[in-house]
């Protein structure tokens, strides 16, 4: 088992962007992806490194 890094991010109708960063633990990479609902779009990013999930959160925080 390998730890990864993921980074859960919420836009949702209103502007108004929600973002996560969690641990991972699994025998290999997950699959990123993304989900439509009623009130938000959700994606999940998954990332090798802390590094660079840390990045890619405070990236998205931004918008």
């Amino acid at each position: 088992m390998k730890k990864f890094w993921a980074v859960s991010t919420k836009y949702f109708d209103s502007g108004h962007v929600k973002v996560n960063l969690y641990s991972v633990v699994a025998e290999a990479k997950p699959e990123g992806g993304m989900t439509e609902n009623k009130t938000c779009d959700h994606y999940i990013d998954y990332f090798d490194t802390y590094e660079e999930a840390l990045t890619w959160y405070e990236q998205s925080k931004k918008a």
